[in-house]
């Protein structure tokens, strides 16, 4: 009797907490571009990873904006939304995405984040939006109330991004 009130002693504040959500933040660090990446919510069921440049931000699956591109997931939860990329020039643009970084460093085990820094160069029309829908996980364990994932946005020209345009980074080696 003694033992299993002391199991449930011990046990009791593991099942009845509740998870705490945790702040993730997408922060962007631009080196030779000056387009700014914004979130949005996804609308419908778009597939992941699904990218298109398009004429009006109309035309691709967005819902509303992820105001100041935060939001809050507890773990165990996985959330999908869209990256969006408007090009307000009269040219072309190409760009690719440094593998993101997590802060406080401390904090990095326990998310999977399936993005867009994967080996590709992505392109832009002239005053058309890129989108791409990505997703974010949290699993089950993970420590902390606030974690910061950032990507450099790199600029390139159009041959450099030629030589890295196919689907290859999906590819597992």
């Amino acid at each position: 009797m003694f033992r299993t009130l002391l199991y449930l002693v011990l046990l009791f504040p593991l099942v009845g907490a509740a998870a705490e959500p945790v702040r993730i933040n997408i922060a962007w660090e631009y080196v030779d571009f000056t387009q700014p990446m914004k979130l949005y919510e996804v609308k419908g069921r778009p597939r992941l990873w699904q990218m298109e440049s398009v004429k009006s931000l109309a035309d691709a699956p967005v819902g509303a904006p992820i105001t100041e591109s935060s939001f809050l997931i507890e773990p165990g939860e996985e959330k999908r939304f869209v990256l969006v990329l408007h090009n307000d020039s009269d040219e072309t643009k190409y760009f690719f995405a440094a593998p993101h970084t997590a802060a406080p460093s401390a904090y990095a085990l326990g998310f999977m984040f399936k993005c867009l820094c994967i080996n590709k160069a992505y392109t832009v029309g002239p005053r058309e939006t890129w989108y791409r829908v990505v997703k974010f996980k949290l699993f089950d364990g993970f420590v902390g109330k606030e974690l910061t994932l950032t990507h450099g946005v790199i600029g390139i020209d159009e041959e450099r991004a030629r030589a890295f345009a196919n689907e290859e980074g999906f590819r597992e080696f």
